[in-house]
């Protein structure tokens, strides 16, 4: 398959591919602004502040009134989920990133409760704002995964006052959602991996997959001798030129290393080449997207919306990939999309496992013209994903290639009792932080 000039290939797969969505997602005007440039000029006294877009209000999705009163954490397994409570008695459900969750809950409860309780939940983007501003000396993953649990339940608890599911408060309708299956293994053959690939694609019906290539931060390494230069035309073969194809690097490849095993990809009409550098690499990966035709995908480790900004205008990748639970919340993955839009870029979200950040990202995409595929794990039998079905109903399915949300309020879920009962509980209220410290 030959490589075709950059810009004609960018135009037909990454805009064709936000085209091929808009049949099942509609366009919402509030969540995105006209495509122009990230923060143009702001007029006089607009201060573009923390990922926002000038023209872009802050939400407003609930009347005032709604105090919130009490955080609680329930951590079990991989696991921790976040419910909020408001002084009238609402309440809404969030979950931490998994992996390593104490860490994230122990700072909810100890650096960002305090700016959370006594707001009021009409001010959700003041409150994100509030987080970020006053845990300054503490930047990045930890406190935006204690703020992603937080968001995520203000916006579960915005849907039960509303009675509204959250892709509704968002401006979306309820419509399938179309999905790849996400492949997170390097301990198994190409052949194994594509006769897998081919059983899930004739019974759940996806037309699109992700393999991964080369090991995490891998120095260049490969997981087995040539595994990444054999799986690409191995995938291929056996799936068909019809089916989508994308490739995940995982930060493992200097630029060289990257671009030759990009052009490999380009000759097998592959369509996405996610993390091919260390992520933190920029100039790295800017080099490895500049040589190359095939869309070329980031961000998902990535909690600064600066640092987003700083991607897009240095045009270090075509595809942004925040993670709902890492970036900090629902809030502020709306702000990565809406200056994505701006400048007429896919947003394709990482959720890398079937807890409910794949529900989040899923509402997330029913809202925004500028949404790809919604990643789905397709490691049914890990622990991470028994432990998520245990946590809640009903169970994410995929049928014919896509997802289809729930009409009922919030995020469409209940949270397991039983699940709850044996789970390590903790509380923090608005009492407590009120009270003088002995």
């Amino acid at each position: 398959m030959n490589p075709t000039p950059r810009r004609d290939f960018l135009k037909t797969v990454v805009l064709g591919s936000v085209a091929a969505a808009a049949k099942l997602q509609a366009e919402t005007p509030s969540a995105a602004p006209s495509p122009t440039t990230i923060n143009p000029t702001p007029p006089p006294g607009v201060y573009p502040y923390l990922g926002r877009t000038v023209g872009v209000p802050d939400w407003q999705v609930v009347e005032r009134g709604h105090v919130i009163e009490k955080l609680e954490t329930f951590s079990k397994g991989p696991y921790a989920l976040v419910r909020v409570t408001t002084q009238d008695g609402h309440t809404g459900w969030g979950q931490v990133a998994p992996y390593d969750h104490n860490i994230a809950t122990l700072s909810l409860h100890q650096q960002v409760a305090r700016h959370v309780l006594g707001r009021d939940l009409a001010d959700i983007d003041a409150i994100n704002d509030r987080v970020i501003d006053a845990t300054m000396k503490f930047p990045g993953a930890t406190v935006c995964r204690a703020l992603g649990g937080i968001d995520t339940a203000l916006w579960d608890l915005c849907g039960q006052i509303r009675q509204k599911p959250v892709y509704a408060l968002l401006g979306g309708t309820a419509r399938p959602i179309l999905a790849y299956g996400s492949s997170q293994r390097r301990d198994i053959t190409p052949e194994n991996e594509a006769a897998r690939l081919v059983k899930l694609r004739d019974t759940e019906g996806f037309d699109a997959f992700k393999i991964r290539l080369g090991i995490p931060t891998g120095h260049n390494a490969d997981a087995a001798p040539g595994r990444s230069e054999k799986i690409i035309p191995t995938v291929r073969a056996a799936l068909g030129e019809k089916v989508i194809l994308k490739a995940d690097a995982n930060s493992c490849y200097t630029p060289d290393k990257a671009i030759e095993m990009g052009r490999r990809l380009e000759q097998h009409g592959y369509t996405h080449y996610e993390e091919p550098c260390p992520y933190w690499e920029l100039e790295w990966t800017r080099e490895v997207t500049a040589a190359l035709d095939i869309p070329v995908a980031g961000g998902e480790q990535d909690t600064d919306l600066a640092q987003f900004r700083r991607m897009m205008t240095m045009q270090a990748v075509d595809v942004f990939q925040p993670d709902i639970c890492y970036v900090g919340g629902l809030t502020r993955t709306m702000r990565v999309a809406r200056m994505a839009h701006a400048l007429g870029r896919t947003v394709t979200p990482h959720a890398a496992n079937l807890s409910l950040v794949t529900l989040f990202t899923a509402h997330l995409l029913a809202a925004i013209p500028n949404g790809g595929h919604l990643e789905f794990s397709i490691e049914y039998d890990s622990n991470l994903t028994r432990e998520a079905r245990a946590m809640f109903s009903p169970a994410l399915k995929i049928a014919d290639g896509k997802l289809t949300l729930s009409t009922e309020p919030g995020w469409g879920i209940r949270i397991s009792p039983d699940w709850l009962k044996d789970a390590e509980h903790r509380a923090t209220t608005r009492a407590e932080i009120a009270r003088p410290k002995a």
